[in-house]
């Protein structure tokens, strides 16, 4: 891979090795967390330099990214990706590093809302419905990943702006949820097109709910409005778990009924990241309500989210290896030619 086609949701696998070092983070296995910490930074800080040259480089191409809607929502990888860590990095001493990951994210996100936006405009109704799926969700987890950010970096009292966030973020969840369900019914889908992406709407209501019971814990200016929120978290809460059945079914519906090879594909870091948000998301609910099965329930789940982490990096692993020998072998054999 180049910079050149460097691919918009290439930070997939920062938010999720970001997500599960948070997870490790909250049940206590500091060393786990803080390995995975490093190689996400190492990720992102050579991601980053190949984004940052290819939209110098290449503005054109980036632009025509920007305008198509199968590729323009992968940009908020980046957002999610640098609040992610942002979050994880606030509590220790790279804090003002992690300032500056927001700082970074926020007016990206925008400039890809306001695209989003344009791009609804030309598509019209029925054209975002025949174009919709699963990777539109990403604009959501960017959103509510810059609340979590600016809530981890101002631990103090929740402000006005970060509940409006929040809001915004799970009206839009209900907007885009709206849109891929007329485009499954209306359209159907195919086993190919079935693909991991969609395990974001379980994500991206998974992150609401994380973002929603942070406010809660610091505390909000009313009492009814802390109440609504908490009856907001409940219906996410039970949203995102009932939604992993027929997540999981799907896989079977593709791969074993349908045989589609169980390849590694980068799309597979985004079960990884669901997974773990599910389990953060899950333990801080349980901590916000006193209630001690959902903190157990969100800890085990992040050991789950953990094998799924080894699961997809040694896959990774495997493809790169398997892609360089072929490479190795012929120059072999052409050095033997010589």
């Amino acid at each position: 891979m180049t910079a050149r086609n460097l691919p918009p949701s290439a930070f997939a696998p920062v938010m999720a090795t970001g997500i599960v070092s948070q997870g490790l983070a909250v049940v206590g296995a500091r060393r786990l967390s803080d390995a995975l910490l490093t190689v996400a930074v190492v990720l992102y800080s050579g991601l980053l330099a190949g984004l940052v040259w290819r939209v110098l480089r290449y503005p054109g191409e980036v632009a025509a990214d920007l305008r198509n809607p199968g590729r323009l929502f992968g940009f908020f990888t980046f957002v999610a990706g640098s609040d992610v860590l942002a979050v994880r990095l606030a509590p220790g001493p790279e804090r003002a590093a992690a300032s500056a990951l927001p700082a970074l994210a926020v007016p990206v996100a925008v400039l890809l809302l306001g695209c989003g936006a344009l791009m609804a405009r030309r598509l019209g109704a029925g054209g975002m419905v025949r174009r919709a799926d699963g990777t539109w969700f990403l604009c959501v987890v960017g959103i509510q990943s810059a609340v979590l950010a600016t809530a981890a970096l101002a631990p103090g009292r929740a402000r006005p702006a970060e509940a409006l966030g929040w809001v915004a973020g799970v009206l839009l969840y209900t907007a885009v949820a709206t849109v891929v369900a007329c485009r499954l019914v209306r359209f159907g889908i195919r086993p190919r097109e079935l693909s991991p992406p969609y395990w974001i709407t379980m994500g991206a209501c998974a992150i609401s709910l994380l973002a929603g019971a942070r406010l809660v814990h610091q505390g909000l200016d009313t009492p009814q409005l802390r109440a609504v929120i908490r009856v907001v978290l409940i219906a996410l809460w039970g949203w995102a778990t009932c939604l992993l059945p027929p997540l999981l079914a799907a896989g079977i519906w593709r791969h074993l009924l349908h045989r589609v090879p169980l390849g590694y594909e980068p799309s597979w870091w985004t079960i990884v990241f669901p997974t773990g948000m599910y389990a953060v998301s899950t333990a801080a609910l349980g901590e916000t309500e006193g209630v001690h099965r959902l903190v157990l329930l969100g800890h085990l789940t992040v050991w789950v989210a953990l094998g799924a982490w080894l699961l997809v990096a040694a896959g990774l692993v495997r493809a790169r290896w398997r892609h360089r020998s072929p490479r190795a072998n012929s120059s072999q054999t052409s050095g033997q030619e010589m």
